[in-house]
């Protein structure tokens, strides 16, 4: 990306961010992943899909990894929390890779029960999964005004990191409720299915509201190795995922890769309830 090229999107992303609003969901948009960052090389398509986020559209992505990568994936990380204990998830010097198990059904927050793996490049990958998800994310970092490499080897002291975050949804618990996340350091919400509904699930999922508060439950448009991008402050959750078939299931997984705050800086932003 060209110093010029930069500057457009920088400036339009920053025109975006001064307008700080919640806003709500207007449609979908599905593109072949190989397509969708091909297309990324041209400015004005960059710029247009910003727009388009920034609306309320999300965007699906279509086969971006080959589903026995996932299936594999999900074995080694239940394996990986059945040997190790829970971490600290604040980001802070020192923090390694790991799990954290999420049961917050206070009326203060926004509601979250769920099982989150988390990954930093500082750490080394010994699961052999952060790698690949991080290369099939880094040729759409350009959508937030950024070259590939850029953030990847930040670490919390540098106030901006760049986290794999891999969650699993437990059937008949796992959930989020609606809330809306900051858009100060990343104008896009990246997530990888490596589940499906209808499959590994019948009923739940990611919703998202329209101007008129209905809840639009948008799982269903999706399938397994689709990736989902979408403005960080439209309203979204996860429905309680629930399987009403016999096939064994270990619930809803979600690979989300973000550019996040640390816990090392002062007036640090969070997620608000909606």
């Amino acid at each position: 990306m060209n110093t010029q090229n930069k500057e457009l999107i920088q400036n339009k992303i920053e025109k975006i961010r001064n307008k700080k609003k919640k806003i709500f969901f207007k449609g979908l948009k599905t593109y072949n992943y190989s397509n969708f960052k091909a297309k990324c090389k041209n400015v004005k398509f960059v710029l247009n899909t910003i727009e388009q986020l920034s609306k309320g559209y999300i965007f699906i992505l279509k086969n971006s990894i080959k589903p026995i990568f996932l299936e594999n994936a999900k074995k080694k990380l239940e394996k990986f929390a059945k040997e190790t204990k829970p971490i600290n998830p604040k980001i802070k010097s020192g923090i390694k890779n790991g799990f954290y198990i999420s049961k917050n059904l206070s009326s203060k927050g926004y509601k979250t029960v769920d099982k989150s793996f988390y990954f930093f490049s500082w750490n080394k990958d010994k699961l052999k999964i952060y790698k690949k998800i991080i290369n099939i994310y880094k040729p759409l970092k350009i959508l937030n005004g950024l070259n590939n490499n850029e953030i990847t080897l930040n670490k919390p002291r540098d106030g901006v990191v760049e986290r794999l975050h891999i969650i699993n949804y437990p059937l008949n618990s796992g959930q989020i409720s609606r809330h809306y996340d900051p858009v100060n350091v990343s104008i896009f919400n990246f997530g990888l299915y490596a589940t499906e509904y209808g499959e590994d699930y019948t009923d739940g999922g990611f919703f998202v509201l329209n101007k008129k508060n209905k809840k639009i439950i948008v799982d269903r448009k999706i399938k397994k190795t689709d990736i989902v991008l979408f403005f960080p402050s439209l309203i979204h959750g996860v429905d309680k995922v629930k399987n009403s078939k016999m096939k064994k299931s270990n619930g809803r997984w979600f690979i989300n890769i973000n550019h996040i705050q640390s816990h090392e800086i002062k007036n640090r932003e969070y997620t608000k309830k909606y």
